[in-house]
């Protein structure tokens, strides 16, 4: 009569397969990437910091130029408030916000033709690669082709966002409708009602709050978009940013870099709170 083994946790630990010359590849691997990756980079570790230029800067941003800040006296009062820091800013959020409004309208098709359970799987892969073409280019580098049909300013800032967010939002959309209860869809099937009447009725109440909280999580990514946008003349405050970096007025950059993180809090803090309600 053959008699069986009692296994215990320390017997089976014993008996696991041994995998240390897989796993000694596998590091071994990500150790040559990581050596590879730091050779190609170029990466110059005798070259040394500018101590003087360092300390210029740290004077700069414990004295920022509160005129520039503030947008007060004579060189940002009366028509010279369009150079200010508080007149960029709001063009800033406005780009943001004109933009990702643009986008959510625009994604709303795409959401529904991305969703298997309203157009099925091999229409919804159109819609997937229409989405994943749109977020293929870089906010900035659409913001340089862009700006040769549209110019320089806040119209191309505000295009380049309203393109580039369709493709994030109109996926975070057609997950929403994947998610949804398909109950009210089938019972609206049953009475024979039409498709419209389906994503009158059936869609849009449920996924109505998910959708805006895409939008406000999208339009809280754009305000920062929205600033690094301005480096290549799409408007916004990120144009005398650039500037003030490049020609070392170390005062005009902090105050710029001030209303940015100020900016930047703000409206992290309202969507978050917006999110929160509508979840």
């Amino acid at each position: 009569m053959m008699t069986t083994e009692r296994l215990t946790p320390q017997s089976a630990y014993e008996k696991r397969p041994k995998k240390w010359i897989y796993n000694l590849m596998i590091f071994a691997v990500f150790i040559g990437v990581i050596v590879y990756s730091f050779l190609s980079s170029n990466i110059d570790v005798k070259r040394g910091i500018n101590w003087e230029r360092l300390q210029n800067l740290g004077s700069g941003f414990l004295n920022p130029n509160l005129d520039f800040l503030l947008g007060r006296g004579e060189s940002y009062s009366g028509s010279n408030f369009v150079y200010s820091v508080p007149y960029l800013t709001l063009q800033t959020i406005a780009i943001a916000f004109i933009g990702t409004i643009i986008a959510s309208i625009l994604a709303i098709p795409f959401g529904f033709i991305t969703a298997r359970n309203v157009v099925g799987k091999k229409v919804s892969k159109i819609g997937e690669i229409l989405l994943i073409i749109i977020r293929t280019f870089p906010e900035v580098l659409l913001a340089l082709i862009l700006i040769r049909v549209s110019g320089v300013g806040a119209l191309t800032g505000t295009i380049v966002i309203g393109i580039h967010s369709v493709g994030m939002i109109g996926k975070l959309y057609a997950e929403a409708i994947e998610n949804m209860d398909n109950g009210p869809i089938e019972a609206l099937d049953a009475v024979g009602a039409s498709t419209a009447v389906k994503i009158r009725h059936g869609i849009f109440p449920q996924v109505l709050p998910d959708f805006l909280s895409t939008v406000l999580y999208r339009f809280d990514i754009n305000v920062r978009t929205a600033s690094v946008l301005g480096i290549v003349s799409a408007g916004g405050i990120g144009a005398p940013l650039i500037f003030a970096s490049t020609n070392y007025h170390w005062s005009d950059l902090a105050s710029i870099m001030y209303a940015i993180i100020i900016m930047v809090i703000v409206v992290d803090v309202i969507s978050s709170h917006l999110r929160k309600k509508l979840i």
